[in-house]
């Protein structure tokens, strides 16, 4: 009687759980959710079945602690978080130098409104900006809500600024997979050690550092390809910066490469516009293939250096001491 009083699970959620576990499982986890959430607030009766779907969900795509799915997913998960935050920190600056011009200087017509405007167009990369703090504290679930809060955001301002269809698509569908990364990534196989930490935190702060410094110098010397910069640039030097991170980890002595595949994957979903870009009419297809080039070319350098590395070991082993 007890298990009934709390909230239910609901027929939605539980239709999420594979046919054969919920018939063998699924009395079950209707009670433990009703005797869970009883007492709690709405909020916190979100959250838990926001748990129980990932948990289905992960049930049905056969993703786990003990698949390497959730390993591969486990290591990408904090890239996305890392590159969305980046992201937000390049674009963040300009809009921060906008605002404290605006107070400095109010028009003389218009008063504080652009400073309100300004302050408005910041909001999108708080989200990112949040979930790179948590994950840096160890608080990797709320770092997971605030990044798919901030792919979201990313979507909305994606939507008011417009462009071509396909390169709309692409850049949604690269959110979408972003928010699928970090939703279905097994908490408990999320690096939140001192090592994930620092990861995360040098990936966004590698991202974001050399992007500001490259605004500012474009600044100083505007050569009109303002479009080609903001569309080639950031991508780029951010599967760079991914590609380091990806070598570091291939390098070591007994490499993770479920999670090193991981690392290079939480770079796609900033990278899945170039697929719908080969198809768009009004970019040249010589032009997309040279950017797809230029955004692989740091994997295929990481691969054979780690490689490389690898090869001089086992030599040195074969050959042995002097």
């Amino acid at each position: 009687m007890n298990a009934s009083t709390g909230p239910q699970a609901g027929r939605l959620l539980m239709g999420l759980y594979p046919a054969a576990y919920r018939a063998a499982h699924g009395a079950d986890i209707e009670a433990v959710f009703a005797e869970t959430t009883e007492g709690l607030t709405r909020r916190q009766v979100l959250r838990e079945r926001g748990d129980l779907a990932r948990h289905a969900l992960r049930l049905r795509l056969r993703i786990g602690p003990t698949n390497p799915a959730g390993r591969v997913l486990a290591g990408a998960a904090p890239v996305v978080v890392a590159a969305g935050a980046g992201y937000a920190l390049h674009l963040l600056l300009p809009v921060l130098s906008e605002l404290v011009e605006h107070f400095r200087n109010p028009h003389p017509v218009h008063g504080l409104r652009p400073a309100l405007a300004a302050a408005v167009s910041a909001l999108p990369t708080l989200p990112w900006l949040l979930a790179l703090v948590l994950a840096v504290q160890s608080r990797w679930r709320a770092a997971r809500i605030c990044g798919v809060l901030g792919t979201l955001a990313d979507a909305a301002t994606l939507l008011l600024l417009g462009s071509t269809p396909l390169l709309l698509l692409g850049e949604a569908l690269g959110m979408a997979l972003g928010a699928l990364v970090l939703v279905l990534a097994p908490t408990a196989l999320v690096d939140v050690g001192r090592r994930g930490k620092w990861e995360v935190t040098g990936l966004a702060l590698g991202i974001a550092l050399p992007l500001i410094a490259a605004d500012r110098i474009a600044a100083l010397s505007p050569d009109g390809n303002a479009y080609l910069r903001y569309l080639c640039l950031p991508p780029a030097w951010a599967c760079t910066v991914t590609a380091v991170a990806v070598l570091l980890r291939l390098s070591t002595h007994r490499p993770d490469l479920l999670r090193s595949a991981g690392t290079a994957l939480g770079a796609a979903p900033r990278l899945l516009f170039i697929l719908f870009l080969t198809l768009d009419q009004t970019t040249s297809p010589r032009f997309a293939l040279q950017l797809a080039a230029l955004l692989l070319a740091p994997f295929a350098i990481t691969l054979t250096l780690a490689l490389t590395i690898h090869l001089i070991r086992r030599a040195r082993r074969t050959v042995g001491p002097a």
